[in-house]
């Protein structure tokens, strides 16, 4: 039997992030309801702006899509309701853009959880419990573009309507003793964005080639409890370790973990941006565990081969490669930023220069080379500048 009051629930939900592609149930299941009488649920779903990693960033109003959501109802222990929502099933992602009810939830749930863009070839419960759900892993590799990568956000309990309080525009018809619940919903993993870099109008580097950027001291896999999962990918101070065929960087993560395309630096002073105009080399990366430690930073190895001294200069390159290394990031107060979800991390061509103090033969990887200035804001480029 239904009981008069329904539960109502309002989702907003900030995806950000665009096309995304995911695995899904083409159903939604409703699971047998045997903890007190089912309800009915009202759900609205709004989404606001995003950027892409292979496109310049989208201007700020566009409005994100997502192709898949997944919302579990729950007692804080055990899932008690599962919906999956598409463009095609029974409850779609339009109709939750919108408002639309959600029947049979068992009055016993307390808590609502969702999570979206899972991507292909991932398993997620249907029931079960909530830890098993969110001790799901996701490789870095799979979150390659903004367009792969996966939404999640807090565990939000029903709260109940009364009398008196604000009118929910989403549901008009809502009465005393009804529930709702607003959850907010964002991209699991942080965002690196490099503009380039050049030399300064001191050094004595007349010219290089930027032959490639590596992704060092990063975490390989996370959670969806938001929770880094097993040690750190740490190649160290071996030059031969930063080129293709090498540790997890295999031609099938070029673009994801590091790009080596050989890019000539032109002008006065020396400069390298990426090959098509107005894009960025980017990459997603797993929060760092909310680490201000010096060694537990990202880390950019930057490998620059062709270097050429300014005639009359006394330096002498010799013919070997050369590298710089980004570790960590700093903010404007110069304490180290704590890499976080849902925000862009943006080194910004005109901020980041060097000279020839900032070159070694090998990768700087145990002593600070680089810090760059960050001031960062969720999925915003914000300009940043290195601290030599």
């Amino acid at each position: 039997m239904i009981m008069k009051k329904s539960l109502l629930s309002v989702f907003t939900m900030v995806a950000m992030a665009a096309a995304f592609t995911a695995c899904s149930n083409d159903d939604i299941e409703v699971p047998d309801v045997k903890n007190g009488e089912a309800r009915s649920v009202f759900m609205k779903l709004e989404l606001p702006t995003l950027t892409r990693s292979t496109e310049p960033p989208v201007a700020s109003g566009t409005v994100a899509t997502v192709s898949n959501l997944h919302v579990y109802f729950h007692d804080g222990t055990s899932i008690l309701k599962y919906v999956n929502a598409t463009t095609t099933t029974p409850i779609t992602i339009a109709n939750l853009t919108t408002g639309t009810q959600i029947t049979d939830v068992p009055a016993a749930a307390t808590t609502v959880t969702v999570c979206g863009n899972i991507p292909a070839g991932t398993s997620l419960p249907t029931g079960g419990t909530v830890a098993a759900l969110k001790a799901v892993q996701l490789e870095i590799t799979s979150q390659s573009a903004v367009a792969d990568v996966v939404l999640s956000g807090d565990d939000k309990p029903l709260q109940t309507w009364t009398t008196g309080s604000p009118a929910l525009p989403y549901a008009p018809g809502i009465t005393d003793g009804d529930k709702y619940a607003e959850v907010e919903i964002g991209p699991a993993v942080a965002r690196v964005e490099i503009e380039g870099l050049a030399t300064t109008a001191s050094s004595a580097v007349d010219g290089f080639t930027l032959e490639g950027i590596y992704v060092n001291n990063f975490f390989e896999k996370f959670n969806l409890a938001g929770t880094v999962v097993g040690t750190k990918v740490q190649y160290g101070a071996t030059p031969a370790a930063y080129a293709q065929g090498q540790g997890l960087y295999t031609p099938a993560n070029a673009g994801k973990l590091f790009d080596q395309s050989a890019v000539a630096a032109t002008g006065i002073p020396k400069e390298v941006i990426p090959p098509t105009a107005g894009q960025r080399w980017a990459y997603q990366v797993v929060p760092n565990g909310n680490s201000t430690d010096a060694n537990e930073q990202l880390q950019l190895v930057f490998k620059l081969s062709n270097l050429a001294a300014k005639a009359g200069s006394s330096v002498n390159f010799g013919t070997g490669d050369q590298f710089i290394t980004v570790r960590g990031f700093k903010d404007g107060s110069g304490n180290i930023v704590e890499l976080e979800k849902g925000k862009i991390y943006t080194i910004s061509k005109a901020d980041f220069t060097f000279d020839e103090s900032n070159l070694s033969t090998i990768p700087n990887t145990s002593a600070v080379s680089v810090w760059l200035k960050v001031t960062v804001k969720a999925w915003t480029v914000v300009p940043v500048k290195p601290n030599l």
